[in-house]
């Protein structure tokens, strides 16, 4: 046991890229395999976004009616996983997901590893399965083809990753129509907003409830169409504090979060395809969502917003994927307050090409614009291209 650990290391520590790298160890009946990708990204802003980095959520105000152009080079978005399979007894499968990239602090030249991924999963013959860790937001369903790291974050798609425990259960309808089922508890991640120095989303009582329920159904295609519902239901809960921000009363206050929204996913041809997501909830900065504002705390209020995107996918070869697409996010303006950005909408398009089996290029352009409660639309046009090897 111990020799096969001791191999593993040396695999990790010394292999070259490759389009596969797996470790099987014996005596443990657990199969591993490494994965990732070496990627670099170069982009250009004919005004600063924020966060004002190498990916882009919202367009800054100018300064003075001047713009402010700005290009950025980074590498941090490179990527390293490892996936785990078994021991398996009877009619359970163990797997196990492990994943990080370089996003963990803002230095150009100096990346910081930051965990992404980390759960196991439980997965029984019958179709139920379970799941503990740090995955993706339960009701992400469908994912839009981006080269912006931030992908579509604050400008018209919710989620992110937390910690959960995910029960599934998929249900056979027939020969080509499943129906999966899904609701987990979640770590309800917020801010501080008492100045209490704890999270006021860890201060709540209860987790944050998850769920989706999705029908996935051959059509006319070999691609399967996807249909989803899913949503949210969470509070964060603030303190009372004093002038010193010292807190004179526990759990003063609480603020919903909760969001409703629907997804598809639907094959036209084998080479077209369109998918998209819309939804509508309160206090979602956490979430990427009413453009990173959930609570106005002068008026002690949640913050209502709405949004969505669509895109269409062509993929004319194997090597060659392009993707249309137009994201909205739309915060109520009577729960703004003057200065806050108050719709925030984007047109974009992008290319990929196979250079070999494990180098692809790509290049996207996207004109975005964020308007301002009582100020002027802040407009920039983005143009980013990327290198990625993947292995």
């Amino acid at each position: 046991m111990r020799k096969s650990w001791i191999a593993l290391a040396l695999v990790v520590c010394c292999s070259v890229p490759a389009l596969a790298v797996e470790v099987t160890l014996p005596d443990a009946g657990m199969r591993l395999q490494i994965y990732g990708y070496l990627r670099a990204d170069v982009s250009h802003d004919t005004q600063a976004t924020a966060p004002k980095g190498d990916f882009a959520f919202f367009v800054l105000p100018e300064l003075n009616g001047e713009k402010d152009a700005q290009t950025h080079f980074g590498a941090r978005e490179s990527r390293l996983g490892l996936n785990l399979f078994g021991p398996d007894s009877g009619s359970w499968k163990t797997t196990g997901k492990f994943e990080m990239d370089f996003y963990g602090g803002d230095k150009a030249n100096s990346y910081n590893p930051r965990m992404r991924l980390a759960y196991l999963d439980l997965a029984h013959s019958s179709g139920l399965s379970l799941r503990f860790g740090q995955d993706w937001d339960t009701f992400c369903e469908v994912v839009p083809r981006i080269v912006n790291f931030a992908y579509l974050a604050d400008i018209g798609a919710l989620g992110l990753r937390r910690p959960q425990a995910r029960l599934t259960q998929e249900l056979k309808i027939a020969e080509d129509t499943k129906l999966v089922a899904k609701v987990a508890a979640a770590q309800t991640v917020g801010e501080d907003l008492d100045g209490g120095t704890f999270e006021d989303g860890a201060d709540s009582d209860w987790p944050t409830v998850q769920w989706s329920v999705a029908l996935m159904q051959k059509l006319w295609t070999e691609k399967s169409a996807k249909i989803a519902f899913g949503g949210h239901y969470g509070q964060e809960t603030v303190d009372g504090v004093d002038s010193n921000k010292v807190i004179v009363a526990a759990d003063a206050q609480d603020y919903d979060t909760w969001s409703m929204q629907g997804s598809i996913f639907l094959p036209l041809t084998k080479q077209i395809a369109v998918q998209g997501n819309l939804w509508k909830g309160v206090n979602l900065d956490t979430y990427f969502g009413g453009i990173g504002q959930g609570v106005n705390v002068a008026l002690g209020e949640e913050i209502e917003a709405q949004g969505g995107w669509a895109q269409l996918l062509i993929d004319p070869t194997d090597k060659i994927s392009i993707g249309l697409g137009y994201s909205v996010d739309d915060p109520e303006d009577e729960d703004l307050a003057d200065g806050r950005p108050s719709k925030n909408q984007q047109i974009f398009g992008n290319v990929a090409y196979k250079l070999t089996p494990a180098v692809t290029a790509m290049a996207e352009y996207a004109h975005m614009t964020t308007d301002y409660m009582g100020g002027e639309d802040a407009v920039n046009d983005r143009v980013q291209v990327a290198m990625k090897y993947a292995f």
